[in-house]
């Protein structure tokens, strides 16, 4: 079951998280170090160029070999790389533990995700700005509750779930992936007594380091970036809630794209069903659940334990690949989207309770509120609001028959087109990388 929903919904991005990238990472960190120390004469001239040699020829295979043996695996990858490096081979991790190049690692790959993800959020923004545009005027059912509510326009429903996937990249964007730490055992630089070597090894490979660390930089980092994936989950979650209930065959307002030869259901031919939506929403709740596992990983003890190694190693990359393909199958559902106006204007036609508060506007006046509103609740689940309205000699003999058909007859969306505007414009100047 795992193999065959890990190649379902696997994406590229999973490649950062592999073994053989892992390994690729661990070696240039080794090197980075080694580089370092010798430029400040903690290790022999040319010893940086060995191990990077020797690097070359290291393999995943050999490393996992000799970790069965010693039951440690970034020793297996210390030991490989010795194997290649000759006597340069005796200064391979000098002054590091294990968590300096684990962490390090970890922040290059979160670091390289992020961007990925940040990418493909950006395509996804451009589409929703094109839904905005393109539907920005097109007056549409509101609904709170399930309910008919007034009108507003399909492009604002579009704006809103761009402003909400803006900021939740934004969000993203600023979790603080590239801190990472090369203070030793417990923290305190113990083992090289500087703090030089941990800031250049860190800027070379691109890296901050922490203000403080114990032997592992505080998993308040990773839980935060866990925390921002998890918060865009939810935004995609959203959108494709909307278009299932809007695809019900009762509304039939949006429906998600399908190939002409798409089977909707095996026993029930003429089924349409919102599966590719349906499939987000499901995946969003995989995310929502590592999180609390991420969370649990800060209250580790003491200087370290272990508890936090083996989830990260599921969860971290989990969440990233999941989310890249809600991103991904985001973006193929709003590129094809089928807008059904004819079946937009239906319901609006067939909603005239959703006229009730501009009614209740003009009575205001004459009754005042509290009376009006009490007016109008009579009405509620009349078979025909508007007949009902204006069979009501009590709203009549406030508010001409005539002018009520006004009202019915009008569209009244407000400030739902300004407001598309007023988002896209906050969107284009505000990016999510500088």
């Amino acid at each position: 079951m795992w193999s065959d929903g890990f190649q379902r919904y696997n994406t590229p991005i999973s490649q950062i998280f592999s073994a053989e990238n892992k390994l690729r990472i661990q070696l240039r960190i080794e090197t980075e170090l080694a580089r370092v120390q010798e430029s400040k004469d903690m290790i022999p001239k040319g010893t940086a160029d060995k191990i990077a040699k020797a690097s070359e020829q290291v393999r995943v295979e050999r490393v996992q070999e000799i970790e069965r043996e010693i039951h440690h695996d970034l020793m297996a990858m210390v030991k490989a790389l010795a194997e290649k490096a000759g006597d340069a081979g005796e200064f391979i991790h000098n002054t590091a533990t294990s968590m300096d190049i684990q962490d390090t690692v970890l922040a290059l790959q979160m670091t390289e995700a992020k961007e990925e993800l940040l990418r493909t959020g950006d395509e996804l923004l451009e589409i929703l700005n094109g839904l905005s545009v393109r539907y920005r005027d097109l007056p549409v059912l509101g609904r709170t509750h399930g309910q008919f509510a007034v009108p507003t326009t399909v492009g604002f429903k579009f704006a809103n779930f761009m402003f909400e996937l803006h900021h939740s990249l934004s969000g993203l964007a600023r979790a603080p992936t590239e801190l990472s730490k090369f203070s030793g055992a417990v923290g305190n630089y113990a083992s090289s007594h500087r703090l030089d070597i941990e800031e250049e090894v860190l800027r070379n490979l691109g890296l901050e380091p922490v203000l403080i660390s114990t032997q592992v930089v505080s998993r308040l980092v990773h839980s935060e970036f866990m925390f921002h994936l998890t918060q865009v989950s939810a935004v995609i979650e959203r959108i494709a809630k909307e278009i299932r209930h809007l695809q019900r065959s009762e509304i039939g307002e949006l429906f998600e794209p399908r190939s002409s030869k798409q089977v909707g259901s095996s026993a029930m031919p003429h089924k349409r069903n919102p599966h590719k939506a349906e499939r987000l929403n499901g995946l969003a709740r995989i995310l929502r659940a590592n999180i609390s596992v991420s969370f649990e990983n800060i209250a580790l003890e003491h200087e370290r334990d272990l508890t936090n190694s083996a989830v990260e190693r599921l969860t971290i990359p989990a969440n990233v690949v999941v989310l890249h393909y809600m991103l991904l199958q985001a973006k193929s559902i709003l590129e094809g989207l089928e807008v059904n106006e004819e079946n937009i204007r239906r319901n609006l036609e067939r909603a005239s309770a959703s006229k009730s508060e501009q009614v209740l506007l003009l009575l205001i006046d004459k009754v005042g509120r509290q009376a009006g509103h009490e007016l109008l609740r009579q009405h509620v689940g009349s078979d025909n609001f508007r007949e009902s309205v204006l069979s009501d000699p009590e709203i009549t003999k406030h508010i001409p028959v005539q002018k009520l058909e006004e009202v019915f007859d009008t569209i009244d969306v407000g400030l739902a087109p300004e407001k598309v505007d007023q988002v896209i414009a906050y969107i284009q100047s505000n990016p999510l990388r500088p």
